[in-house]
């Protein structure tokens, strides 16, 4: 939870944000649990259970869930009540575009969990369609902007939601750092991390050079 706080700082540092750093804040520890989950706890019929639970976003379908994974469920389910509850009446849309992105972001760690269990290895722009999402950085702006007041908008959400190049680049970013770090020290399944793969290593960074202009996945 420090870790996470500390890096949400960096997002922003002004006292008057103290409520926004503590939401996004909670959502990247949440996301960092979720993430191991899907990665280290469950087989791919657990996986798919816990996918399901989150897209019906229904306390009632904790029944469905294995033990280990209910208090995990209820707490994200309790934690954007509480999210809901510090906005003023105009401003509680702004969860619901949170909850979609959240939906969203287990969707694609299911898919990856497929391709590890099936031993795919995807195409790049298969590949860039899912782990730009599982990055989890399209989420997070998302959390970020929930308790920025006046700043975020409606038509801010919307911007976000939408997907727009500069999220997409820095999902990118953010991706292929964390394949850098994490492959020292985790054998990944080649599916789920293009970089073990040299040729799609090289392509990726090709289109980084050349400012992700020939990815269907940037224009």
């Amino acid at each position: 939870m420090v870790e996470c706080y500390y890096w949400i700082l960096a997002v922003y540092f002004e006292p008057h944000y103290s409520h926004a750093q503590v939401i996004t804040t909670k959502v990247a520890a949440m996301t960092s649990i979720l993430d191991d989950i899907y990665d280290l706890c469950s087989t791919l019929e657990e996986s798919q259970l816990l996918t399901q639970a989150i897209q019906r976003w229904d306390a009632k379908a904790v029944h469905q869930l294995l033990q280990y994974m209910k208090g995990y469920f209820l707490k994200l389910i309790h934690a954007f009540e509480e999210f809901k509850n510090l906005l003023a009446h105009n401003e509680k849309y702004r969860v619901f575009y949170l909850k979609e992105a959240m939906k969203g972001l287990s969707r694609s760690y299911l898919e990856e969990n497929k391709w590890v269990v099936k031993q795919y290895v995807s195409k790049l722009e298969e590949h860039l369609q899912i782990s730009l999402i599982s990055s989890a950085n399209p989420m997070l702006v998302c959390a970020s902007f929930v308790r920025m007041g006046e700043v975020a908008t409606k038509e801010a959400f919307e911007w976000v939601a939408s997907f727009p190049k500069i999220i997409k680049a820095s999902a990118l970013i953010a991706h292929i750092a964390n394949d850098f770090v994490s492959h020292e020290f985790v054998k990944l399944a080649a599916g789920t991390c293009c970089l073990h793969n040299p040729m799609l290593h090289e392509r990726v960074w090709y289109k980084c050079a050349c400012g992700m202009r020939q990815s269907p996945s940037f224009r």
